[in-house]
């Protein structure tokens, strides 16, 4: 089949790749315009959009495709048996969608309905689902809403942050797109309607709806009053953007365990003997332990957080020794403490 493919992301490029390797054709790509990145503004593509171009595949670049009747006009003369979307950035309006005669097919990084939006797989790890998956859908004017064609979940390890599991996502759905592109095929083989081959309206599926919002700047800052395994599953999530303050300094966390006995196989013998230890006078940030081997423990609202990787602005990523020794040359005070703003 002749399909154009809608996308913008990394997460998009083993699944590009997927189906080109395969015994379909892309004959076109529809992704984000540039963006202006760097110190010097340069313009840059959309990984995409990079791949696209290496392949003198035509491409597309509207900056509001709900507006933009040039390229409606394009993809229409272009004549796709179907459309593939993954992570392209836009809502496609109903024009878009009836133009293709196989429909447009979305892949989504969650098991719907839970977590229709944007960001799927930052709010399944911050929330700290053991499970998440991909979802095949032919799309409609909902917003994630449309009937599910395909599915498969994945386990979400305790350590796994949100690029672990897009990787596995991203390489998963490279593997369901081939399975559902040539159940759709047979279809317009046999001359069938798509509702032949056993889509489940997503009202029929006995899981909750929630919604991923777009990860905002206020989302990043760690609330040491949070709990350890709450903040932890915040810097898996959110990685590796966390971040506090260390007197004047903004720091990244980038690598955290809760001292807890839920996390105890993960932690060093000499982390493990702090388990049920924490002094409840001690406020929430305060630095009360430091291990050259493994890093640094903090105490928050309940239990501690061993901080293990972090990221002081300027520097590369920095572990045990290292992160201590660096940490060490900006504490003015006796009091070692993470917070929530600057303090000189």
């Amino acid at each position: 089949m002749n399909i154009i493919f809608w996308g913008t992301p990394e997460f998009c490029i083993p699944i590009f790749e997927a189906i080109r390797n395969s015994s379909h054709n892309i004959i076109a790509v529809v992704t984000q315009p540039d963006k202006k990145r760097g110190r010097g503004k340069d313009l840059s593509f959309s990984p995409i959009k990079q791949k696209a171009i290496e392949l003198n595949i035509p491409t597309f670049t509207p900056e509001k495709i709900k507006s933009d009747e040039a390229t409606w006009k394009f993809l229409e003369d272009l004549e796709a048996d179907l459309y593939v979307v993954v992570a392209f950035g836009q809502i496609l309006p109903k024009k878009i969608l009836n133009l293709p005669k196989y429909g447009c097919w979305n892949i989504h990084a969650s098991l719907l309905p839970k977590w229709r939006g944007a960001a799927p797989i930052q709010w399944a790890v911050t929330n700290g689902d053991k499970q998440t998956g991909v979802c095949i859908i032919k799309m409609d004017e909902g917003l994630d809403t449309g009937a599910v064609l395909l599915e498969e979940s994945i386990d979400i390890g305790c350590l796994d942050n949100s690029d672990i599991v897009k990787e596995k996502l991203s390489n998963l759905s490279s593997r369901k797109i081939i399975i559902a592109l040539n159940k759709i095929q047979k279809c317009k083989n046999n001359d069938e309607s798509i509702e032949s081959i056993g889509l489940i309206n997503q009202e029929n599926i006995d899981r909750e709806k929630t919604y991923a919002r777009l990860i905002n700047k206020d989302d990043y800052l760690i609330n040491w009053h949070d709990t350890s395994t709450k903040i932890h599953q915040k810097v898996l999530g959110l990685y590796p953007n966390c971040y506090t303050f260390f007197f004047n300094k903004r720091i990244k966390i980038t690598q955290t365990i809760p001292i807890n006995d839920k996390f105890a196989n993960y932690l060093d013998e000499n982390i493990r003997s702090f388990i049920g230890k924490e002094d409840k006078n001690i406020k929430p940030g305060q630095i009360i332990d430091t291990n050259s081997e493994v890093g640094i423990v903090v105490k928050t609202s309940e239990s501690l957080l061993l901080v293990k990787g972090a990221k002081i602005e300027g520097k590369s990523e920095l572990f045990g020794k290292s992160l201590i020794q660096q940490l060490s040359t900006y504490n003015k005070h006796k009091e070692m403490s993470f917070n929530s703003h600057p303090i000189n």
